[in-house]
C-alpha cells in the first residue's frame, strides 16, 4: 500500500509541476506581449481666450509619465502631445468659462487600473508614457500642477503667471525659470512628499512669496536670476537633504550671521531687493551656499 501511495504522490507532483511550468510559460508570454505594445500618439488642442482677457486657471493632474510643461507660441492654443497605451492610461481635457469671463482648463492623465501589468512594467522602468503641454506665452493665468508619480519637467519662462503651485506626491521634479518673466509672479509654491526636487533660477520669476517644502528625499533650490522686488522665502525639508544656493545682488535677512548680507544702496543705481527668510528656516537639514 505504501508503494502505491508513493507512486500516486509522485504522479500528482509531476502533474502539479507540469501545470506550474505551463502557467509560467503562458504568463511570461502574456507579459512579453503586454510590454511589446506600441505606445499610441494622441494630440489635444484647446483654443485659449485672446490676449488681455481675464486671467484664468490651468490645472494639471498627472501620474506615471514623463511630463514636460513649457510656453508655446503667443496667440496659439493650449496644446498637448502624448504617447501612451490607451488600455492602461486615460488622457482627458475640459474647458469651462464663468459669467465673469474667468476660465479654467483642466488636463488629466492617470492610470485606468492601478495594478495593470503595464503599470507594473512602468514601475520596473520598461515603459514610460510621455506628455508634453504647451501654454501660450501671452495668456494670463494661475498654474496648478499635481504629479502623483513620475517625472515632471517645467520651464516657466515665457508664461504670464499670476501664481504657480506645484505638488509632487512621489517621483522627480525639475523646475526652471530659464528667462526672466515679463511680469513677476505673486506667489510660487512647490511642495514635495517623496522623491527629488531640483528648482533652478527662481529669481527670474521674482515671486513676492516663495514657499518650498519637502517631506522625504532631496531638494535643491537655486535662487539665482533677476530679482525685481523684495520677497518672503520659506524653505523646509523634513527628512532628507536640502541645498540652498543664494543669489548675488540682493540683501539677505533671516539666515545665520555668516549668510546675512546688506548691500550699501549708495553703491547701486536702484536699491537692491531683499530676501527675507522665514523664522522657521532650519539649517539642520539644509546646506546653504553663498
Amino acid at each position: 500500500m505504501s508503494s502505491w501511495l508513493k507512486k500516486v504522490g509522485f504522479a500528482c507532483a509531476a502533474v502539479f509541476a507540469l501545470g506550474l511550468l505551463v502557467a509560467i510559460v503562458l504568463g511570461a508570454t502574456f507579459l512579453v506581449q503586454q510590454l511589446s505594445v506600441e505606445l499610441e500618439e494622441k494630440r489635444l488642442v484647446q483654443e485659449a481666450p485672446p490676449a488681455g482677457s481675464v486671467p484664468g486657471r490651468v490645472v494639471l493632474s498627472l501620474s506615471s509619465a514623463a511630463v514636460t510643461v513649457k510656453a508655446g507660441p503667443a496667440g496659439g492654443p493650449i496644446r498637448v502631445e502624448s504617447n501612451f497605451d490607451p488600455e492602461v492610461h486615460r488622457l482627458e481635457q475640459t474647458y469651462d468659462e464663468d459669467a465673469g469671463g474667468g476660465w479654467t482648463y483642466r488636463l488629466d492623465f492617470h492610470e485606468k487600473r492601478l495594478f495593470h501589468v503595464s503599470v507594473v512594467s512602468i514601475w520596473l522602468g520598461k515603459r514610460s508614457p510621455e506628455v508634453m503641454v504647451e501654454i501660450p506665452r501671452d495668456l494670463p493665468l494661475a498654474l496648478e500642477t499635481r504629479m502623483e508619480g513620475g517625472y515632471l519637467a517645467l520651464d516657466l519662462a515665457g508664461l504670464e503667471l499670476t501664481t504657480a503651485s506645484v505638488e509632487l506626491d512621489r517621483g522627480v521634479l525639475g523646475l526652471i525659470v530659464s528667462e526672466p518673466l515679463h511680469v513677476p509672479v505673486e506667489r510660487l509654491s512647490v511642495e514635495g512628499r517623496m522623491g527629488a526636487m531640483l528648482l533652478r533660477s527662481l529669481g527670474n520669476a521674482s515671486p513676492k512669496q516663495l514657499h518650498v517644502q519637502h517631506s522625504i528625499g532631496a531638494a535643491r533650490v537655486d535662487l539665482s536670476g533677476r530679482w525685481l522686488r523684495d520677497a518672503d522665502v520659506d524653505f523646509q525639508v523634513a527628512f532628507g537633504n536640502g541645498e540652498l544656493e543664494l543669489p548675488d545682488g540682493v540683501n539677505i535677512e533671516g539666515l545665520d550671521g555668516s549668510f546675512l548680507r546688506q548691500i550699501d544702496p549708495a553703491d547701486e543705481e536702484i536699491p537692491p531687493p531683499t530676501l527675507r527668510f522665514s523664522s522657521e528656516f532650519d539649517t539642520g537639514n539644509i546646506r546653504v551656499f553663498d
